[in-house]
């Protein structure tokens, strides 16, 4: 199974009733993996529609939530379950430049099912077909061939260039458009007036102290999605843990070799990492192995060792397109630690032009193909680590501008600085660095999903010794307490007095 697929699709296009066949819940990972076969068979069918912009309902009236992998996959939670499911799609030539995909279908050999909670979960196998969808236009046709950085989208028999929607703005975006929704609200009646951002922040020097790993090199394996977000939960330990310098070295590699839900050194989504890590936990380089740079065979059935485990791993507001407003993007990078973010990787950013193309483009409402789509272009994931204020100049006048601060994954050297990091303009959506950020938690007593539970292949020596010497005992116990059973009634038995009682009951 490859993931990272050449599907695309659109939020309005999976609107509609669903009806998904799922496996029953009976399936144990194996080497960190749920293993589904197209051929399964269905267990149990459910019924849930999907409102936009993230509402799922199912058939009993349980509702919950829906959200995009990118434009390749559905997740839907709803009365205790999670799905994951991938769009159909097919090549339509032999150089597989031509894509067609079927946004009502998903395909069966990809898509899981597992329940919800705090206990270790059993999976199945699920595949969905939307039975009632809302848009007649439910498929895609696209275009790897066409020029530019963004391919050939065909949407409702007319085709777009989308390019990143941060050159495609119809009202001001960011820090501008906040002013102007504030203006418009009644005055404060309550004392309290908000909390203060500090004009500048890095997480790389707070109060003296950092909680960012030093910067990476992802090597010729296109791992930037497993690196960007393994950096982010290292770095939110320690910000939980309050331990700058201090954290347990996730093992990169064992989210590229095992993780069923990416496409190792070929690509995945930072949302996938998180949902191995929920799984299965990610293992450290002490006990899996260092980072190599190439796709190796999984070995994490022989490995032992602590896993640490993540939850709520997705798009900063529960949904692709919820959250890109950078106030609070801030907020939530100033809170609860570094955060991943994807961006598009051009001519620009390789010159570390903190601005992006200036290009642009007005189109009309109705003929806007990202219209509710909240789709953005972007091939690369990095590491959002803060923000920093500074003078620049603009039509020959000095103006203070707001900077993100990103640390990528292409060695310590890399950059303007030569420190890893580079700097992209906030509030313009600039290489749409504020289209799609990622959030993750980690409790260290309250992760959702928990190891396996010992058994006598994975126990340890000590751990046998210790139940064979725990199981004498207790047979020694029973032992002990059946012969004073046995002796207690002999003593009845042979009471004078019982005899006498037993004699005159007879008379």
């Amino acid at each position: 199974i490859l993931l990272d697929t050449d599907a695309t699709c659109f939020n309005d296009q999976v609107l509609g009733k669903w009806e998904i066949e799922m496996s029953q819940l009976d399936i144990q990972p194996e080497n960190d993996h749920i293993n589904c076969d197209g051929n399964f068979k269905t267990n149990t069918k459910k019924y849930i529609t999907i409102i936009a912009p993230n509402v799922a309902i199912d058939e009993d009236g349980y509702y919950g939530t829906w959200s995009f992998a990118y434009t390749q996959a559905i997740q839907i939670k709803v009365a205790g379950l999670d799905f994951l499911m991938y769009f159909n799609y097919s090549y339509q030539d032999a150089e597989k430049n031509l894509i067609l995909t079927d946004c009502k279908k998903t395909i069966s050999n990809m898509g899981w099912v597992k329940k919800q909670g705090v206990s270790r979960p059993t999976h199945g196998c699920a595949r969905g077909v939307n039975i009632a969808p809302v848009l007649e236009k439910t498929t895609n046709f696209k275009n790897k061939s066409a020029p530019g950085p963004v391919n050939m989208i065909e949407i409702d028999g007319r085709e777009y260039r989308l390019h990143p929607r941060g050159l495609q703005q119809k009202v001001p975006f960011g820090p501008s458009l906040i002013k102007a929704k504030q203006s418009s609200k009644a005055p404060l009646t309550a004392d309290y007036s908000g909390d203060k951002l500090p004009e500048q922040f890095d997480w790389r020097n707070v109060n003296g102290k950092s909680y960012v790993p030093l910067p990476f090199d992802q090597k010729k394996c296109g791992s930037c999605y497993a690196c960007a977000t393994a950096y982010m939960m290292m770095s939110r330990i320690m910000v939980q843990r309050n331990t700058p310098g201090n954290y347990p070295h996730l093992s990169i590699q064992h989210a590229v070799d095992c993780n069923e839900y990416s496409q190792g050194c070929s690509g995945g989504f930072g949302e996938h990492v998180g949902r191995f890590a929920e799984d299965h936990g990610l293992l450290t380089d002490e006990d899996y192995g260092a980072y190599e740079g190439k796709d190796n065979i999984c070995k994490a059935k022989s490995v032992k060792g602590q896993r640490y485990y993540f939850q709520a791993t997705q798009a900063f507001g529960g949904y692709v397109g919820a959250v890109t407003d950078p106030l609070e993007m801030q907020w939530e990078l100033y809170r609860n630690g570094p955060m991943a973010v994807s961006v598009n990787v051009d001519a620009e950013f390789k010159k570390f032009n903190p601005y992006g193309y200036n290009n642009t483009k007005i189109l009309n409402e109705t003929d806007d193909p990202e219209r509710h789509y909240f789709y953005d272009e972007v091939n690369h994931l990095v590491l959002l680590i803060g923000w920093t204020t500074h003078e620049v100049e603009k039509d020959g006048k000095m103006i203070n501008e707001t900077f993100w601060i990103i640390q990528n994954s292409w060695n310590i050297s890399w950059g303007p600085k030569h420190d890893g990091c580079m700097e992209i303009v906030m509030g313009q959506n600039a290489y749409a660095i504020e289209s799609q950020p990622i959030t993750t938690y980690w409790r260290e007593k309250g992760s959702v999903i928990y190891p396996p539970e010992p058994t006598i292949q994975n126990m340890t020596t000590a751990e046998l010794v210790a139940i064979i010497c725990l199981s004498i005992i207790a047979a020694g116990l029973l032992v002990i307490l059946g012969v004073v059973t046995y002796l207690y009634i002999k003593q009845k038995n042979n009471n004078p007095y019982k005899v006498i009682e037993d004699k005159e009951e007879k008379e």
